[in-house]
C-alpha cells in the first residue's frame, strides 16, 4: 500500500514534466515501485554479519546516539579488507585512513586533522608501528621528522628537520633507547650540538657549539652526569675547566 501511495504521488508531482502516453499508470507505477524497493535493498546493505555472527560486507559504524560517522569499511567474514575511514566524534574529515593488502600483515595508515591536513603515515601491524614513519609539519605538508620503528619501538635513525627541509636533529636508536651519536644542527646546517649515549643514557662525550660553530664546552657524561673534566670556551680560547663530579663546596654549574 506504502509502495502505491507513493508512486501516485510521484505520478501527479511528474505528469506535466513526463510523456505519460507512452507509459501506461500501472506500468509507471511498477517502475518507480521497482526504483524504491531497490533503495530500500541498497540501505539495508550495510551492517551486515554472515552465518557465524562474524561481520561481513560494507560496515558503516556510528558514535552512540548520534549520527556522527564513527568508521567505515568493508568485512570478509570478519576481517578487514581495502580501506577503512574513521572519523572524529565532532566530524570532519577521516582522522585515520588504514589500507589492508590481502596476504600483507602489514596494513598503510595516515593520520590526518579534522580539517584534512595530514600528521603522520607509516605501517602497523595490528596496533605496532613497524618500519618507516613520517611526520608532518602544521601545514601537512612539509616533513617535520623521519623515525624507524620494530615492534613498536624506535629502532633504526630518527631525523628531525625545520620547516625550510635542513636538518635540525639525527640520532640512533636501538629498541627503544637512544645509541651512539645525537647531532644538532642549525637552520643553517652548522653543527650545534652534539652527544653521545649508551643504552638510553648519555655516556661519552659532548659538546656544544655557537650558532657560528665556534666550540663553547665540552666534555664527558656518564649515567646522565658530568664526568670528568668539562672545558669551558670564550671566543673560541679556553676559559676554564672544571672537574666533576664536584664536591660539596664546589659550586653547582
Amino acid at each position: 500500500m506504502i509502495l502505491i501511495i507513493f508512486a501516485n504521488i510521484c505520478v501527479s508531482q511528474t505528469n506535466h514534466c513526463f510523456n505519460f502516453h507512452k507509459m501506461s499508470k500501472r506500468n509507471f507505477i511498477f517502475y518507480l515501485c521497482s526504483i524504491f524497493i531497490c533503495f530500500l535493498g541498497n540501505a539495508q546493505e550495510f551492517n551486515k554479519v554472515d552465518e557465524n555472527n562474524k561481520k561481513h560486507g560494507k560496515w558503516h559504524k556510528f558514535y552512540d546516539g548520534t549520527k556522527q560517522l564513527r568508521y567505515e569499511g568493508v568485512f570478509d567474514h570478519g576481517k578487514e579488507i581495502g580501506v577503512f575511514k574513521f572519523y572524529d566524534r565532532k566530524g570532519g574529515h577521516a582522522t585515520a585512513v588504514k589500507k589492508y593488502t590481502e596476504g600483507d600483515i602489514l596494513l598503510e595508515v595516515i593520520f590526518y586533522t579534522t580539517a584534512g591536513k595530514k600528521v603522520s603515515e607509516g605501517k602497523m601491524k595490528e596496533r605496532s608501528r613497524e618500519g618507516k614513519w613520517v611526520y608532518y609539519h602544521q601545514d601537512g605538508i612539509t616533513v617535520m621528522t623521519e623515525e624507524m620503528y620494530a615492534n613498536n619501538l624506535l629502532d633504526g635513525e630518527r631525523i628531525v628537520y625545520y620547516e625550510n627541509g635542513a636538518v635540525a636533529q639525527r640520532i640512533m636508536y636501538v629498541q627503544g633507547k637512544e645509541n651512539g651519536e645525537e647531532i644538532h644542527y642549525s637552520e643553517k646546517g652548522i653543527v650545534v650540538k652534539t652527544y653521545t649515549h649508551l643504552n638510553g643514557k648519555l655516556q661519552g662525550p659532548v659538546k656544544l657549539y655557537d650558532l657560528e660553530g665556534v666550540l663553547m664546552r665540552e666534555g664527558n657524561y656518564k649515567d646522565n652526569k658530568k664526568h670528568g673534566t668539562w672545558k669551558y670556551y670564550k671566543n673560541g680560547k679556553l676559559e676554564k675547566t672544571v672537574k666533576f663530579p664536584l664536591n660539596k663546596i664546589g659550586g653547582v654549574h
